[in-house]
């Protein structure tokens, strides 16, 4: 089951599969957790940022420490 959260970006900012940099904005972060056929509870991770510009929305697939880095970057002095 997926689960949606919202993030800031007060900058433009950039992410890997991105030509160019994003406006600043709030987005939806969608992950989804999906079980694997063992026999321990394991499962995949997978995240899709919804990016929005011009009425337009990019579902852009991202990992944890891709988002992580583009978040600290937003949030150093500029």
């Amino acid at each position: 089951m997926p689960s949606t959260e919202q993030i800031t970006f007060r900058h433009p900012f950039t992410l890997p599969g991105l030509d160019r940099p994003h406006p600043p904005g709030t987005f939806d972060l969608v992950t989804e957790r999906e079980a694997l056929d063992v026999s321990w509870p394991a499962f995949r991770l997978s995240m899709t940022i919804l990016l929005t510009e011009a009425g337009a929305v990019e579902a852009v697939p991202v990992t944890r420490s891709e988002l992580d880095a583009a978040l600290r970057r937003d949030g150093e002095p500029q």
